[in-house]
């Protein structure tokens, strides 16, 4: 048997058109899932993905949703399952507050863009399919928290995400004993991965990152693609309510 193999599995990947993302919905593929890539916006990078995902000789689905927005999340499940049975929901979509036009907005708006996204929207969305899996008899819940949520970070953005990300790692555990024993829950908490932020960073950032990473790199959205399909297979079957840090070692 392959290790953490995905064989047949059919699994949802949101905000998966790019970044961390596309790299797990990928993964998904190359272990022997059929995935639904999920986009907001860019319905062309999507389409790149299920076609990369199809090149893996896998099924790839291309489905839009505003995870923000309450009409938009209240089909999605429906959708999703209208076309067979689901396994598993990576609740990657988040807010670009670093790189995209959400950046030079204020602090409340993208404080409120993040409780609407980040937070409640993987909230209803964990409990929309959680309630979808139990009733079908299976099923596994990954979402995406942060590594430094719980042990702070200074500046605007470090508060932001704390707030959203620290909600989300305490909702996954908690979510996790509503749903057992019939459902897994978990959330990894990525550390500096290399996206698009890390990309055009200043000297600054690119110093910091090799003194707060004991592995001295840059984290790569493979990294995290890795460890999602390591806990969305069967070999974490007795992994459930948990955040797991993949962030080079960083401890402070």
């Amino acid at each position: 048997m392959t290790f953490a193999n995905l064989t047949d599995k059919r699994i949802i990947v949101t905000g998966s058109s790019s970044g961390i993302g596309k790299a797990i919905a990928l993964e998904c593929a190359k272990a022997g899932a059929d995935v639904l890539v999920c986009y907001r916006t860019s319905e062309a990078a999507a389409e790149q993905v299920a076609a990369e995902v199809r090149s893996l000789g896998r099924i790839a689905d291309v489905l839009q949703v505003d995870v923000g927005n309450a009409a938009s999340r209240s089909s999605f499940t429906q959708r999703c399952c209208k076309s067979g049975a689901v396994d598993a929901i990576v609740n990657n979509a988040g807010v670009d507050l670093l790189t995209g036009a959400m950046k030079e907005a204020d602090f409340t708006t993208k404080l409120k863009a993040l409780l609407d996204i980040d937070v409640t929207g993987t909230i209803e969305l964990s409990r929309s399919f959680g309630e979808h899996f139990q009733l079908q008899g299976h099923g596994c819940i990954l979402n995406i928290g942060w590594d430094q949520s719980d042990r702070g970070m200074e500046g605007n953005s470090g508060e932001l995400f704390a707030a959203a990300k620290n909600a989300i790692m305490g909702f996954t555990r908690s979510l996790s004993v509503s749903l057992a024993p019939t459902v897994r829950a978990n959330c990894i908490a990525p550390g500096w991965i290399k996206t698009a932020w890390g990309e055009e960073t200043s000297d600054y950032w690119q110093q910091r990152v090799m003194q707060e990473t004991p592995l001295k790199r840059w984290g790569l959205p493979q990294d995290i693609a890795n460890m999602a399909r390591y806990l969305l297979s069967d070999d974490a079957s007795y992994i459930t309510g948990q955040v797991i840090n993949v962030n080079g070692g960083a401890v402070r």
